[in-house]
């Protein structure tokens, strides 16, 4: 029989992809928060299905202490067979449960997931009373989301400031706007409290001087004389980019398609697949959430701005001078997030710079994979490697001149290796500084850092606040933090 929770797991990512192409008309999740939020629903829904049949007892990785359901309300089950419980009541019900979640949350893909739904029945057989119990699951699940699209402000409603070290438009996109400017004020999925993160470095720090340095230098436009790139940099940026761009898709994609790659090297069980696929991507719901509050907190301007606007005399806020000062270049322009498969120029991300997404997302899906299989010291290195071919090198995704990309195969040695790149990949793109992600100048350094700068530390103690307690829904969410950053 067919693992039911990697079939569904291959047609949600598959769903986050076909949204993000142009070909589809229905604009479901888009965006990296949305997209996080859709699969955190799907697994959470997939979670609860497989346990209410399986037992509690069955969930394996879990903490000391009361063992219980992501949901609080009570769902009641179909009655038990007799044990071993039938691998086909297990797969019906995790059926049942992601294909109610994905027709909801993908409406205008409803003929695809109920071909799938088809495969998979015809597969592994089905079990109406185990089916029926998925739908309640995931319907229940659905209804703990249900107040999200309510936050506000609305992105249409956000006015960026003019002042200097503030996000705006990206100059070189003028119409591309604002996004997830509310995505901040949702709810916690499962993680117990607020993780505190620490202000960017000021502009006099020299940590800012030298990330600013370095940007400039390494994630500069291809055709600028002050770009000094590496081949193998250029390859970083481009492998974890995934910026919501056509038949790519958005970064959970990308980390869920990793973690597939470990999951299958490892040889996981059902169960260990259900918890560990809700258990990443529940922390990526949440890491989206904090992530979101904290740049419209910090409103912090990404390096195209932040190069190009650095003396007194340029911006919006200006007062004359008799010149540009070094080291502010009002020319310079990034290499940029890229729009792959389209013939358009690439772009910086429509949100402020800290913390990263990427970091934060990245680090928060990687450093549960640590958790789930070698509960490592937090300062050391794990040995969960994989290879894998992003879907940016494959051989097929164009350019914005139209070229195919060289296929590339990565290999990473540890969870923490990729953690590093994922995060630093920003800078070679020319949309981050390095310290949205990490200050960390290697792997070790970014593991022993003892601040609570970027979106790599948020991104860990989410998984490790998430993993510790159990996933269980918080009957009163923490509130994010009160407060002005600016």
């Amino acid at each position: 029989m067919e693992d039911p929770i990697l079939f569904w797991n291959e047609v949600a990512l598959e769903a986050n992809r076909l949204d993000h192409t142009g070909a589809m008309e229905a604009e479901h999740q888009r965006g990296p928060t949305r997209s996080a939020r859709a699969l955190a629903i799907v697994h959470l829904a997939m979670h609860d299905a497989f346990f209410g049949i399986a037992g509690v007892a069955a969930i394996p990785n879990l903490p000391p202490g009361p063992k219980s359901l992501y949901l609080l309300a009570s769902i009641p089950p179909p009655p038990p067979p007799l044990p071993p419980i039938p691998l086909i009541t297990q797969s019906a019900a995790v059926s049942g449960a992601a294909s109610t979640a994905l027709c909801s949350l993908y409406s205008g893909m409803r003929v695809r997931i109920e071909e799938k739904l088809a495969e998979i029945s015809g597969k592994n057989g089905t079990n109406d009373a185990a089916f029926s119990f998925g739908r309640r699951v995931a319907l229940a699940v659905l209804a703990t989301r249900a107040n999200d699209e309510k936050v506000l402000p609305k992105d249409e409603d956000y006015i960026s400031s003019p002042g200097h070290l503030r996000h705006r438009v990206d100059p070189c996109n003028r119409t591309q706007g604002y996004l997830g400017v509310g995505d901040g004020k949702a709810p916690s999925f499962a993680a117990t409290a607020w993780l505190m993160l620490s202000p960017p470095p000021p502009e006099a720090d020299s940590r800012y001087t030298d990330d600013y340095n370095e940007v400039y230098k390494r994630g500069g436009a291809p055709e600028l004389n002050t770009t000094t790139r590496t081949p193998d940099q250029t390859a970083i940026g481009l492998y974890w980019a995934y910026d919501g761009a056509n038949k790519i898709g958005t970064p959970p994609r990308l980390y869920n398609q990793i973690v597939r790659e470990v999951a299958k090297t490892k040889g996981n069980s059902t169960a260990e697949n259900a918890r560990l696929f809700a258990l990443i991507n529940c922390a990526m719901g949440d890491a989206g959430i904090q992530a979101w509050h904290w740049k419209y907190c910090f409103d912090l301007w990404r390096p195209v701005i932040g190069i190009r606007e650095d003396d007194k005399s340029t911006g919006p806020a200006a007062t004359a001078d008799e010149k540009i000062n070094k080291p502010c270049d009002p020319f310079w322009k990034p290499l940029g997030a890229p729009r792959s498969n389209e013939l358009k120029p690439a772009f910086t991300p429509p949100f402020p710079a800290y913390p990263s997404g990427h970091a934060s997302f990245g680090a928060a899906t990687f450093e549960m994979v640590r958790l789930f299989y070698e509960h490592p010291d937090p300062k050391t290195k794990d040995t969960i490697g994989f290879t894998l071919v992003s879907d940016e090198l494959n051989g097929m995704t164009t350019d914005a001149d139209g070229s195919v990309r060289t296929r590339h195969a990565r290999k990473y040695n540890s969870m923490a290796e990729a953690m590093y790149d994922n995060s630093v990949s920003r800078i070679y793109l020319g949309v981050h500084w390095r310290f949205d992600g990490t200050g960390g100048k290697d792997v070790n350094e970014m593991l022993q850092a003892a601040d609570h700068i970027g979106g790599v530390p948020l991104g860990r103690a989410i998984a490790t606040d998430i993993f510790n307690s159990g996933m269980t829904q918080q009957a009163s969410p923490p509130a994010p933090p009160t407060g002005t950053c600016i």
